[in-house]
């Protein structure tokens, strides 16, 4: 279970996913989880290529990457999801990812607020980002919506 607020555990699980060859970037945040509390869920970025991307990875890289966590963090560690693209997780202009961002985005999405309003510190280094996020999230979710899944446990 990962903690909302729990940036040790979320740094280590975003090294387990970095260590997949085809992973150039990841941030992990909690998605809301009845059962857990809170899951870990992925944004990932792709380590090469520079067309679009459907938002829902391949369920063999999935497999891949959630293999990662599960090896070297341990057997309980599984990621509730996993969203992929370009340019979309947002930082601060010194480089630090903004995970309370990415966190709200999912939240929010699980409730079907996709255009809710979520905090962007000024220090943001690129406002448009956090619209790019929230476009990957929303085509995510409503492609688990559309194929029967609960979005509270976001499965590939």
């Amino acid at each position: 279970m990962l903690d909302k607020s729990d940036l040790t555990e979320a740094g280590a699980i975003e090294q387990a996913i970095l260590s997949h060859p085809d992973v150039g970037e990841a941030s992990v945040v909690g998605i809301p989880d009845p059962l857990k509390g809170h899951l870990p869920f992925a944004f990932i970025q792709p380590r090469t290529g520079t067309g679009a991307l459907p938002a829902t990875p391949s369920k063999e890289l999935f497999k891949e990457v959630n293999q990662l966590v599960r090896d070297q963090i341990g057997a309980i560690a599984s990621l509730g999801g996993m969203i992929q693209g370009r340019g979309m997780i947002p930082k601060t202009r010194s480089g630090k990812t903004l995970r309370r961002v990415l966190r709200q985005l999912v939240e929010n999405a699980t409730e079907g607020a996709y255009d809710a309003p979520v905090s962007v510190p000024p220090t943001v280094e690129d406002a448009e980002v956090v619209e790019k996020a929230r476009a990957v999230v929303r085509e995510y979710f409503e492609k688990r919506a559309a194929e029967g899944q609960p979005v509270e446990k976001a499965k590939l």
